[in-house]
């Protein structure tokens, strides 16, 4: 009796836990933008979909999905051993690209390519993808995007070298600018990684955990856990 009475217990205190976890807000909301969190303590590497619809990120060994904003999530079965740097959609199949680097003479211009798994369940379930054309045929932009009427977007940075002629630099992530002059700014500092437009040319950035400091004071404000910034409006 005594052991069923302490299972009850742990059943009660479980069921407490999650719907605490589910009262916590799933979208944080600043004047321009929406902003999700990860769920594991990992940066956000690449975005595919739609935050309206079905939205597939990767916290680049693990695949996540949602279907109402980040209330809930699903754990897809990519098991690979090698992490994704981006997603590639080809009608109703999604790629994961697994390699990453500069392609071609612009150096600053980061793709992700080599595309090892597909899904036709944006992300829930992965088969083995076999293509003979050559690896550099399926790539994306990782650190730009191009919105609807062709302006570009590009990772912002600067580079501080860590010592008196050194070669080796320290990295600080300032925001996202345009090939018109504009430059956006977030709401919190971040390591960035990617930016992907969805088909209502909303901006998504994904991003790291926040950070209180950055180059030589690099440091995480609290947890690890990634961080997705999509516009409110449509960015053009």
């Amino acid at each position: 009796m005594k052991s069923l009475f302490v299972g009850a217990l742990v059943v009660v205190s479980l069921a407490a836990c999650q719907k605490d976890k589910e009262a916590q807000p799933t979208v944080i909301e600043y004047a321009d933008w929406y902003a999700l969190r990860a769920p594991d303590d990992r940066a956000i590497e690449a975005v595919a979909g739609d935050i309206d619809g079905t939205l597939t990120i990767t916290t680049s060994f693990t695949v996540y999905q949602t279907k109402d904003r980040g209330k809930t999530w699903q754990t897809g079965d990519y098991a690979n051993r090698i992490g994704i740097r981006g997603f590639y959609q080809q009608q109703d199949t999604l790629l994961a690209l697994a390699a990453g680097g500069g392609y071609g003479s612009n150096t600053n211009t980061e793709y992700a390519l080599s595309p090892e798994v597909f899904s036709l369940n944006q992300g829930l379930t992965w088969q083995r993808y076999r293509d003979w054309r050559p690896s550099l045929a399926l790539r994306v932009k990782r650190n730009r995007a191009t919105a609807a009427t062709g302006t570009e977007y590009s990772i912002e940075y600067q580079e501080t070298p860590v010592g008196p002629n050194s070669s080796t630099v320290y990295i600080d992530y300032l925001g996202v600018q345009t090939s018109t002059g504009q430059h956006l700014t977030l709401p919190q500092q971040h390591q960035l990684k990617s930016l992907y437009f969805d088909a209502k040319s909303r901006l998504y950035i994904a991003a790291s955990a926040p950070l209180c400091g950055q180059g030589r004071d690099f440091k995480f404000c609290g947890d690890q856990k990634g961080t997705l910034y999509i516009s409110k409006q449509p960015r053009l």
